[in-house]
């Protein structure tokens, strides 16, 4: 047996006895590209005022992207502004998504949202998990299991569960908390160093 597919095989054997992990983008290396990110903000909705832009972020010590988000509510106090990227993923086998992330700005919540079997649009419901991000650089882990089906800011009772086998979308926006107790508005700005599944 060659060395080269005596190698492929125990790689193949590694990762099927175990949970490999995989980036969906690492901004801290040239791999990251922030072009194939896109605004999913409220202006897609009459009245909305919104704003977002992942823009890359380099230095001669470093590089990562910055999620700039603008929350301009309306009068009911809905406002989203965030990025969303278009994949096909199998997620059956992993169990988180890790994001290494700082936050800055008037705001720190933001939610991490799942689409499935290319279902967009207003009347189709998210898989939503929310999380706060921190003052330093710190790794967040966000369990799969824990994603829930939300529309329009508001949970959905008797949703179908995630499809994790036909995964189509991933996104992070900033939220005004229309129907939560917590409210959000102006300006704040996500840095973020990768994401990962794992």
């Amino acid at each position: 047996m060659s060395v080269i597919k005596y190698f492929l095989i125990v790689v193949h054997w590694m990762c099927a006895s175990c949970l490999c992990e995989f980036f969906v983008d690492d901004f801290s290396s040239h791999a990251g590209n922030t072009s194939l990110w896109n605004e999913l903000s409220d202006t897609v909705m009459e009245g909305g005022r919104s704003k977002a832009i992942l823009v890359p972020h380099s230095t001669d010590k470093f590089q990562r992207a910055v999620l700039f988000t603008l929350l301009d509510p309306q009068s009911c106090g809905a406002a989203i502004a965030g990025i969303k990227k278009l994949v096909e993923l199998d997620l059956t086998e992993y169990k988180d998504i890790q994001l290494r992330i700082r936050g800055r700005g008037q705001y720190r919540g933001y939610e991490f949202v799942i689409r499935h079997k290319n279902q967009f649009g207003p009347k189709l419901p998210s898989y939503v998990h929310f999380f706060e991000a921190p003052d330093d650089f710190e790794t967040i882990i966000l369990p799969i299991s824990a994603f829930e089906a939300y529309l329009q800011g508001k949970p959905v009772e008797n949703a179908a569960p995630l499809d994790k086998k036909n995964v189509t979308a991933l996104g992070i926006l900033a939220y005004g908390g229309v129907h939560v107790h917590r409210k959000q508005q102006g300006v704040g700005a996500l840095e973020i160093d990768w994401i990962k599944i794992s």
